[in-house]
């Protein structure tokens, strides 16, 4: 395994950024699992006031790439639980470090 393929978080950093549209699909995510009386509900509207932020301009965005590509405790902890499902495609996340082995 390389150390020169990306971190599933900079893949989803990368992605966001040069797709903004796909921020819509992980606030459905949030909305959806909200609705269906997810358990992590004060995570899931962390993340959805986060989105929001990254929806509304370049700073939000900027906090956004801060959350998924920090090393601080406050932003592992919402990695470890987030609504990012259906934004990469399975051969991008594949593309992942921490995946490249997996094959499903």
């Amino acid at each position: 395994m390389s150390d020169a393929l990306p971190s599933l978080w900079e893949l989803f950093a990368d992605k966001l950024s040069s797709h903004p549209e796909l921020l819509a699909v992980a606030r459905e995510n949030c909305a959806r699992w909200l609705r269906e009386g997810h358990s992590g509900a004060r995570r899931l509207n962390e993340w959805d006031a986060l989105l929001a932020e990254a929806q509304a301009g370049e700073s939000g965005l900027a906090r956004l790439r801060g959350v998924l590509l920090g090393d601080d405790e406050a932003g592992a902890r919402l990695r470890e639980f987030h609504p990012l499902a259906g934004i990469l495609t399975r051969e991008e996340r594949r593309r992942a470090k921490e995946l490249c082995g997996y094959r499903h």
